[in-house]
Formats: structure tokens, sequence, C-alpha cells
């Protein structure tokens, strides 16, 4: 099991995990210590699948666990029951059977945390004389290398780019729709008038109005982007982004996108010159009619006009691997392409006949020069 490629929700999948959070085996605990010593850059995401899974058990944590198991077991036969996923038993036979009821809790916990991760549910409180609802903040990532489809509690569905990351508010659907995203999404939103659904990123916050549009905000990108291709969206330059700009919000009608240069209070600070932060155009159809800023949905890699800088960095993305410019001289070389459910080394074939470059790949990273 190559437990370096696992996210968030890879680890709450993971059996063996979920025995390292309640401490029940004493193996899985010895394990995952020892990978996460020779792992360290995985504690992050380690910490965060610790935490989301404490919340949906109710918070009882090894401790409590080992404690109140006689309550746990009971509120645990009372919901399988309920569910018809288990005969009655007896309280004697489950505290009789504990290794048994502690291996059905486990992969009871695994399951549900995998259908959590995708459409939301209820686990247990600590209660003793009930069990009570429990809705946790709901966060999704996708490592790089990598896409996700995941249908909101709200009946919206989110289309994650790799490396992205989304966090739902604690009210979404609830008091709000409000989300917020680092990385690149596309967005099909269910309209709701009454809850308005908003996407929170570092530079700008967008507001639907039941529509569909791609946000493009990765944190080390010289722009922030939002492209609208159906509908209306509502854009507000994030408050203390650029002193110069009011937070007035600017309406985007449909095959139209936002564009925020993210680098701006910057430049400003420095030449006390104030420059553009911000403009709209047209979205950019392909030759096969697509639409390039959405491309990425579809598996395609397109690329209009863009530096080999930039597209190093969407390269990184699109295939999990580390792609260095060797020689600076590259950098601003500029291409126009799509690729359709290519690898990267065909890629790199095609750009190097007009490009005039080579490439070196090592292991997991590929150096041009």
């Amino acid at each position: 099991m190559d437990y370096l490629k696992f996210g968030v929700e890879d680890f709450l999948c993971d059996n063996s995990f979920l025995e390292y959070c309640l401490e029940t085996n004493p193996e899985a605990v010895k394990f995952w210590k020892e990978w996460l010593n020779e792992n360290p850059g995985k504690a992050p995401e380690v910490n965060n699948a610790r935490e989301i899974f404490h919340t949906l058990n109710g918070n009882i944590s090894a401790e409590n666990f080992h404690n109140d198991h006689s309550v746990f077991t009971k509120a645990l036969r009372l919901k399988l029951e309920e569910e018809g996923a288990v005969p009655t038993l007896p309280d004697s036979s489950l505290i009789q059977k504990r290794n048994k009821v502690r291996r059905l809790w486990i992969t009871t916990a695994s399951v549900a945390a995998c259908i959590l991760l995708g459409i939301g549910f209820f686990l247990f409180s600590t209660d003793k004389t009930k069990i009570a609802q429990v809705t946790p903040t709901l966060s999704y990532s996708t490592p790089m290398g990598k896409k996700k489809v995941i249908k909101l509690p709200d009946g919206s569905v989110v289309t994650l780019n790799g490396g992205s990351h989304v966090r739902l508010h604690p009210e979404f659907n609830k008091g709000n729709r409000e989300l917020n995203l680092t990385g690149e999404a596309y967005f099909v939103v269910i309209h709701n008038a009454a809850k308005p659904f908003v996407v929170h990123t570092r530079k700008i916050t967008i507001r639907d109005v039941g529509t569909e549009f791609n946000v493009k905000a990765y944190p080390s990108d010289k722009i922030t982007e939002a492209s609208l291709i159906k509908g209306l969206i509502e854009i507000t330059i994030q408050e203390g982004t650029q002193k110069t700009v009011k937070s007035k919000p600017i309406m985007l009608s449909p095959n139209t996108k936002f564009i925020f240069r993210n680098d701006a209070v910057k430049e400003g600070h420095k030449n006390n010159v104030i420059k553009p932060v911000f403009n709209v155009r047209n979205i950019t159809t392909t030759e096969d009619h697509s639409v390039a800023e959405t491309d990425w949905t579809q598996n395609k890699l397109t690329f209009v006009d863009e530096p080999l800088s930039e597209m190093a960095a969407q390269m990184e993305r699109w295939y999990g691997v580390k792609v260095v410019i060797a020689n600076p001289a590259l950098n601003n070389l500029r291409f126009t392409a799509t690729f359709d459910h290519g690898d990267i080394i065909q890629i790199l074939e095609a750009l190097k006949l007009s490009g005039n470059f080579n490439y070196r790949k090592e292991d997991n990273m590929i150096s041009i020069y």
C-alpha cells in the first residue's frame, strides 16, 4: 500500500488507520507512528484525517473509547439494529464479544467515513442516553495528478482539479452555502435565491446566482481567474487585497472571465504606481469549439499562448510530477496546443519539436533545459 499517495479521504477509508486513531491495535499504532516519523511531510493530512475521524465519531477519543466502551457498543448496537445491519443482541453478549464489536466498528467506520465524504451523514455523540446527529465541517482535497467530482449536500456538483482543496462552512446548506477554495474547481450550482452560493478564495469572492463557472486560485499562480459558462456571478475583491480598488462587486456575464493579478499589491507598494489589478475578457474557444478554461474537466490539457513556466506548473498538477526549467531562457517560450489523454512524455516530445529544448526524466522529476 503506497500511503504517500493517500489524501485525507483515503486515510479515512483505511482500516489500519482507523485502528491507529482509536488506538485499539498496538501494531497499527506502532506502524503509523513510525511511518509518520519517516514521512513528516504527510503529517498535515494525517492530522486532518484524525481530526475529521474523531469529529465523525462524536469526538470520542481513544481514551474515552476505552473508558466508556460499554456505552459506545450500546449506541453501536442501536444504530445497526435501526439500519437492519445486525440482529438484536443482549448487552452481555456485546460486552463478552468486545473484539468482535471493535472489528465491526472499524469496518463500519471505514465505510461510513467514505460515504460521509461524498454525501454527508450522521454519527454517534458521547451522550449516554441517546444517539445525536452530528454535522461536521467537510473538506475535500485532491493530490497532484488527480481529479475528483463531489456532490455537495445542496445538490451542487464540484469538480476539483489536481492540488486543490475545498472546505465547506459549518452551516453549509443550513444557514448558508459558503465554501473556501484553494486551487481550481468547476462548479455546477443548484439555484437557491434564499441561500446564494459563495466561493471564497484568497483574493476574490464569487457569489453565484445559479450557474456554471470555473475558478482557478492556486496561491503560487500569478493570477486568479473566474470563468463564467452559464448564468450570472458577482465577484468582489477581498478587502485589503488592493487598497486602491473599491470593494464594489463586478457582475460577470456568460462566456466571460474575470482575471485578477495576484502580485498587484506588491508592485503598487514598490513603484507607487497604480496599475489595473483586474480585467474582464471573453473566455477562450479552441478550434474544436471547446472552452479552454474548462477543458481540464474533460481530461484535455489546453495551452493558449502560454509561457513554458506556467505550462510547467499545470503539468505538475496534471501528472503529479515535479517539472523544473533548468534554463531560465526557456521560461518565456510560448505555446498553443491541446493534448487529449496523452502522458507527459508525449506532451514534452510534441512541444520539443517547436520549442528547441531538451528534457530529462529522473524518478518523479523532469528537468527541461
